[in-house]
């Protein structure tokens, strides 16, 4: 019997019952060769056919198209990041993959531009997938990113490969009838919720940056995370206003590889005098050894990964002793089936995974389910602004309370494209 996610998944199988598991149903030994169970409760499917005698075979379901849906969103104001950098848009690639058994997957890749991830998807990635069964996710995360010539380890084909394999998890959470996290190994938390971090205090004046982190506290976060690098004294003065907002509260420092090894070490420095909860990409991702050198000689914890890929990649960092909180971007690491590796091997290496979030509703939702399946996770990355392609994403309510989000109940994602969201944000 093959695991999950290969071309003998007897989770996807009709099943029939015989005097023995060996036993072929049409062979004159079996009882019956009328299916007994479709599309059974996936947790009881080994046990059932390990007590039963239960032989199965599979049935097929083949992906018809491959597609993507470019958003974007202006910005009321822009987002203020290190070295004086600015962000005014926010943008989105959904893939979107229909199967000839009427069930469609949604997922989404972070290129970050949309344009390029859509071009991939669909000139190089659509023609190996159609008439593939959407079921074979392994096999199908192999045929995009390890099949060619010339690979992509890192960066654009990855991230469009992300938005593929999403999809492919929806579409299996939604034939068995299960939220993904299930398909995952169920909640490893034990109580159906995930405990968020409030992520949106981008750069902008001290005032205002130090109000919006007290407010997000009101709300029931206990942790905010803050955008700086402009500067050592600069940041301080922030630092120091957000901390006596906050109080007690959990601190992040977010510096978007905004410093050199040297400044990044003062910078350092200054935040252990702060009690910051950890010091996020103080470095460029390319400066492997900086960061473990940065590692050795501050107490403040090191973050980084949202511009890492592969378990190949991350695997690096871990032997270099370069992170303490490890940040796979399930949407640019090579999605579900990637950053469930990568939270695994993070275990080993006991480093506590803290996936880098901030995205639409459907990378959200995709997030939650790698999350809530690994017992190496800590701090839902949440953006308690308005974003209109957030919560109107999701096909149920999202529950947020106290800082704790309920993890989806629907089958799959649990997310869906509202039409007029979508109309009213496409990008032609």
């Amino acid at each position: 019997m093959v695991l999950f996610g290969g071309r003998c998944d007897p989770f996807r199988c009709r099943v029939y019952r015989g005097t023995d598991r060996k036993t072929d149903p049409g062979s004159p030994t079996a009882t019956s060769s009328e299916p007994i169970l479709r599309r059974p409760h996936w947790t009881n499917v080994v046990s059932r056919l390990r007590l039963t005698g239960l032989v199965v075979h599979r049935q097929s379901m083949e992906i018809t198209n491959v597609e993507t849906v470019q958003l974007q969103y202006e910005m009321e104001e822009p987002w203020g990041l290190s070295r004086d950098r600015e962000v005014g848009t926010r943008t989105a690639a959904i893939v979107v993959i229909d199967t000839d058994a009427g069930i469609t997957g949604i997922g989404e890749g972070v290129g970050p531009e949309p344009y390029i991830v859509e071009r991939i998807v669909e000139e190089k990635y659509a023609p190996r997938l159609v008439g593939e069964d959407p079921l074979d996710i392994e096999f199908l995360w192999q045929t995009l990113l390890t099949d060619d010539l010339y690979w992509d380890q890192k960066g654009q084909g990855v991230a469009a490969a992300s938005g593929v394999d999403i999809a492919l998890w929806d579409i299996a959470g939604k034939y068995y009838e299960e939220p993904v996290y299930r398909l995952l190994g169920g909640d490893a938390g034990g109580n159906g919720q995930l405990k968020a971090y409030a992520s949106d205090l981008f750069w902008t004046d001290t005032d205002t940056m130090a109000d919006r982190a007290a407010e997000y506290i009101d709300r029931g976060f206990a942790g905010v995370k803050t955008h700086l690098g402009r500067g050592i004294d600069a940041d301080e003065e922030r630092v120091a206003a957000i901390r006596d907002a906050i109080g007690d509260a959990a601190l992040m420092v977010d510096m978007n590889c905004g410093y050199d090894r040297p400044e990044a070490f003062r910078a350092g420095q200054m935040l252990e005098e702060y009690d910051v909860y950890w010091y996020e990409e103080p470095l460029s991702p390319y400066n492997v050894d900086g960061l473990a050198d940065l590692r050795r000689k501050l107490d403040v914890p090191i973050a980084t990964g949202e511009n890492e890929y592969t378990k190949w990649g991350f695997r690096e960092l871990f032997e270099a002793g370069a992170v303490d909180y490890a940040m796979p971007d399930t949407m640019r690491c090579g999605g579900i089936t990637e950053a469930n590796k990568i939270c695994t091997l993070a275990e080993s290496f006991g480093v506590v995974c803290s996936p880098h979030c901030y995205t639409t509703g459907v990378g959200l939702a995709a997030t939650m389910h790698v999350m809530a399946a690994s017992p190496a996770t800590q701090w839902l990355e949440f953006d308690p602004t308005d974003f209109p392609l957030y919560e109107s994403l999701f096909a149920s309510s999202l529950e947020v309370s106290d800082g704790q989000v309920s993890l989806p109940t629907d089958p799959g994602l649990g997310v869906q494209l509202d039409g007029a969201t979508v109309d009213r944000y496409r990008l032609d």
